[in-house]
């Protein structure tokens, strides 16, 4: 996919059939009817749950390829980067 084009979720794997979805090893969420997918944050040492987030396409996109989080901001309507401001990545 070029830099440019739009990331969708039927740009992931799609979810065939159980043993793809559980064994394979292509990238499948399942997004719900409005475009989004939950997403607990834990701390990496404590495993400390440190919020409940929505990822949609773009987000999760840009959380894999950077490794640090990007969520969808249901009430901003708009792409944020965990960080961007705090410095708390």
């Amino acid at each position: 996919m070029a830099p440019d084009e739009a990331f969708t979720a039927e740009t992931f794997a799609d979810r065939s059939t159980v043993e793809q979805v559980e064994e394979g090893t292509l990238l499948s969420p399942k997004f719900a009817p409005d475009g989004l997918i939950p997403c607990i944050t834990t701390d990496a040492n404590t495993n400390e749950v440190l919020m409940l987030g929505y990822m949609n396409a773009e987000a999760l996109k840009q959380t894999v390829a950077t490794g640090q989080a990007h969520y969808w901001s249901r009430s901003r309507q708009s792409l944020w980067h965990k960080g961007a401001t705090s410095g708390l990545v």
